[in-house]
């Protein structure tokens, strides 16, 4: 079956989460699919065919859910944010 070139393909995102920065195997994966379900809750705000990674640092253990999420929020608002030359 041929390939459909002309729908545009989903962002996309990868995580990565080593175990000296995260911790064990149930941090790493606890933080991991915090990020994985940030991402799904909010990837409206991502344009079509971008790629994401988010790189797990120590201080995601420490953080609520709710403050990881508006980081995302945040930072996709700063990073994708409409240019005035598009006008």
């Amino acid at each position: 079956m041929p390939l459909d070139t002309s729908a545009p393909l989903p962002a996309r995102l990868g995580v990565v989460a080593s175990s000296s920065a995260v911790g064990g195997a149930v941090r790493r994966a606890r933080a991991k699919r915090r990020l994985r379900e940030i991402f799904r809750r909010n990837q409206h705000l991502v344009p079509p065919g971008c790629d994401i990674l988010l790189v797990a640092r120590r201080a995601i253990n420490q953080l609520e859910y709710r403050v990881m999420e508006q980081r995302f929020i945040d930072a996709c608002r700063r990073i994708f944010k409409p240019s005035s030359d598009s006008q």
